[in-house]
């Protein structure tokens, strides 16, 4: 499995407008996560690949901390109603607290609890 970090255009802002967004995946190539980018929701013009900006491989420490500071953005955020997913296992967590333990016990990522409070 390969990482990759990508910056999307995203959009629903009118023909000409919208902005950049840091999104990360995993795949097995970059391929695979460019077909993968036609379903995303909020991506402008899915159909092609204008919407991709810029693409870089990563490592598996860096994806796991991008894919958890995914829920600093409002409009990204799957953290509704004080819910965090891990989003390497899927599993649910009610606090922060609990969130970030998971990640650092199960995956070796440590993560400040500055940007979550």
């Amino acid at each position: 499995m390969q990482y990759f970090e990508i910056i999307l255009e995203n959009g629903h802002m009118g023909a000409g407008n919208g902005y950049e967004v840091r999104r990360y995946f995993r795949g097995k190539n970059i391929l695979s996560i460019i077909s993968k980018i036609k379903y995303i929701p909020r991506v402008k013009k899915k159909h092609t690949t204008t919407a991709v900006k810029f693409v870089r491989a990563i490592n598996r420490e860096d994806y796991i901390k991008g894919k958890v500071m995914e829920y600093d953005d409002l409009y990204l955020s799957r953290g509704f109603c004080g819910v965090y997913q891990c989003p390497i296992c899927g599993k649910k967590f009610q606090d922060v607290f609990s969130f970030r333990n998971h990640i650092k016990d199960m995956y070796g990522v440590h993560l400040s609890l500055a940007s979550y409070s």
